[in-house]
């Protein structure tokens, strides 16, 4: 029963001083020594619950899998990344027109792209120091990125443009596909700065984050971009989709039609549908990150069990996580959810899961 949680930006800059500005993305030396340093602090304040690495080594971690964002795909097909102290990278939409998005083309050779090569760069740096490489980094989905790269407009296109969405959906898709498939062949992962969470399962899975869906209607995701999540993971298996909206039951059904053997269920689903539509496969269930920042220690208890006993016995092929814990979380509370799980798995005096870690 793996279990985890990942810490906002806003977390490590507050408690620690540290920042997220472009260097620590793609200056090798940086990157190697910064997630050491938070390895290590993880540990010095939640080693007891098996987080972090005491006197942590440096590792040739290629992209920020202790954070949870996205930007990649949607700097490669245009948008501007802005970098920030405290928190994740932000995209801002170029909100292409009309006649801009028909026109958009995934890059004939994604290599010679200015962020793949900027990734290259980090690549080989750390593989030459290193002499191997971990990681990956966050590429998101056809519904996110689109959604990026129009706009607003994108929810409207959803009933008047058909064509255009279908045409944004096959560009972002295999743009997915070709950066994807370079870095699982060199690193072995594909997904882990997206859910890190699977690392102690399933490390090679691809997570399709589908955060938007929360705004779309489960019939235009039948229409438009099932299709596009099962040829992702047909391409790239085994897969998995992460939907962090209240609604992934009302998806549940599909996501297990498109083939993924992973299903991240957003706070506030009904997890029974989310069950019985996966059935043997992986579940992971969320806590609210914005709920837990007022927990007291028996509030993040009660909320704990409340997910387990929704889900009923038995526990398998289940996981707990909370995602962007921001400053001002109670440590109590976290110490609480893990010890909650710790006795819903029988280790009633060990919450530490005996799975390896990314972090």
């Amino acid at each position: 029963m793996p279990t985890d949680v990942v810490f906002h930006p806003n977390w490590w800059h507050k408690n620690y001083g540290l920042t997220f500005d472009r260097d620590f993305f793609y200056d090798p030396a940086r990157r190697v020594d910064q997630e050491q340093q938070m390895r290590s602090l993880l540990y010095e304040r939640f080693g007891d619950l098996g987080l972090g690495c005491q006197d942590a080594p440096g590792r040739p971690i290629i992209g920020p899998v202790i954070l949870g964002s996205g930007y990649f795909i949607q700097e490669i097909l245009g948008c501007e990344i802005r970098y920030n102290d405290d928190a994740n990278p932000w995209v801002v939409s170029p909100e292409l027109t009309e006649s801009q998005a028909r026109q958009l083309k995934a890059p004939e050779n994604v290599e010679d792209t200015p962020t793949m090569k900027a990734l290259y760069a980090v690549m080989q740096n750390l593989e030459d120091e290193f002499g191997y490489l971990e990681g990956d980094v966050p590429m998101h989905s056809p519904v996110n990125v689109a959604l990026d790269l129009r706009g607003q407009n994108y929810l409207t296109d959803l009933i008047e443009h058909p064509d255009l969405v279908e045409h944004l959906h096959d560009v972002i898709a295999r743009t997915i596909y070709e950066v994807g498939r370079r870095i699982k062949a060199r690193t072995g992962t594909v997904a882990l700065s997206i859910c890190r969470l699977t690392a102690g399962f399933m490390p090679e899975l691809l997570t399709i984050p589908n955060c938007n869906l929360q705004m779309i209607s489960p019939a235009h995701y039948r229409q438009y971009l099932k299709k596009h999540d099962t040829w992702l993971g047909e391409k790239l298996p085994p897969m998995g989709i992460h939907h962090c909206g209240n609604n992934a039951h009302l998806f549940a059904k599909d996501y297990a039609d498109t083939g993924a053997v992973y299903m991240d269920v957003g706070c506030g689903s009904d997890i029974k549908v989310c069950r019985e539509a996966f059935k043997d496969r992986w579940l992971s269930v969320r806590m609210d990150p914005v709920k837990m920042m007022h927990y007291a220690a028996e509030e993040a208890t009660a909320a704990t069990e409340a997910l387990f006993e929704e889900h009923g016995p038995p526990y398998d092929r289940l996981a707990v996580q909370c995602a962007n814990l921001d400053y001002g979380t109670p440590d109590e509370a976290i110490r609480a959810m893990f010890n909650t799980v710790a006795r819903y798995r029988g280790e009633h005096e060990n919450p530490i899961p005996q799975a390896y870690r990314v972090a």
